[in-house]
């Protein structure tokens, strides 16, 4: 299983959740590897396996590593909640610029 922006919050959860299910989990994140490696921690402390593995999500060729990586490391891949996201600064959709739609 892989769970996107699983090193806080929602992906946190639902990867220690996909964990408790008997799930290998692959906790993604962009930035933070420290929170990533803490919720890993707790997952293998309870009998479970994950990895942590940096990729943005926004990139092609980091989702294309992100797969490969969970492949060799865990075996395939059977799940995926793509919770990564970011909100940006809060706009009607009409008045956001077209940058920051794709970004988001």
């Amino acid at each position: 299983m892989i769970v996107t922006g699983a090193g806080r919050g929602i992906g946190a959860a639902v990867a220690r959740l996909g964990a408790a299910r008997g799930y290998a989990v692959c906790v993604n994140y962009r930035a933070d590897a420290e929170a990533a490696t803490a919720v890993v921690r707790s997952i293998t402390e309870n009998e479970g396996r994950a990895i942590p593995v940096q990729a943005d999500v926004s990139r092609e060729d980091e989702v294309a590593r992100l797969f490969e990586t969970v492949d060799r490391e865990l075996g395939p891949v059977t799940a995926l909640v793509n919770n990564a996201g970011l909100a940006g600064q809060v706009d009607r959709l009409a008045d956001a610029p077209a940058d920051r739609i794709k970004r988001v």
